[in-house]
């Protein structure tokens, strides 16, 4: 995991989770509205065919499950740059979360936090090599 790309799509990826779970609840109620209707195999002498409304609620359950495998994977990677960002020092993570979270320009940061833009982005690029150091060596563990 790249540690930089992850904080760059932050909000990109909240707002992913919160698209995927709608989505989910869409394919829920398409499911019971399914389930609601008869059933449609036909008998035959060895057995029943496939029933359509059997094979699409299976394809919907399908398609849930793989949807909450990309949340799950997800929130891990969005949990393990917020626990990063949490082990920096508090300035660094005041920056961190102003220039990510909140999506504020380096300029804007500069003028709240009275320094230089360069000390800014310094500290941004500096602490993203921690945090992707800090991850590397516990990934390696």
């Amino acid at each position: 995991m790249k540690v930089q790309e992850v904080l760059e799509n932050y909000n990109s990826l909240k707002a992913s989770i919160t698209i995927v779970e709608g989505e989910i609840q869409e394919l829920e109620n398409e499911i019971l509205d399914c389930k609601s209707s008869n059933l449609d195999g036909m008998p035959k002498a060895k057995g029943f065919t496939s029933s359509n409304i059997e094979n699409f609620i299976a394809e919907k359950q399908e398609k849930i499950e793989k949807k909450r495998w990309y949340i799950k994977r997800t929130e891990m990677k969005l949990k393990i740059v917020e626990d990063l960002v949490k082990t920096l020092k508090k300035y660094n993570q005041d920056i961190i979360e102003m220039k990510y979270y909140q999506m504020m320009s380096i300029e804007e940061i500069a003028t709240k936090k009275d320094r230089g833009y360069g000390a800014i982005q310094k500290t941004i690029d500096r602490s993203i090599k921690i945090m992707q150091r800090e991850y590397n060596k516990n990934k390696m563990s």
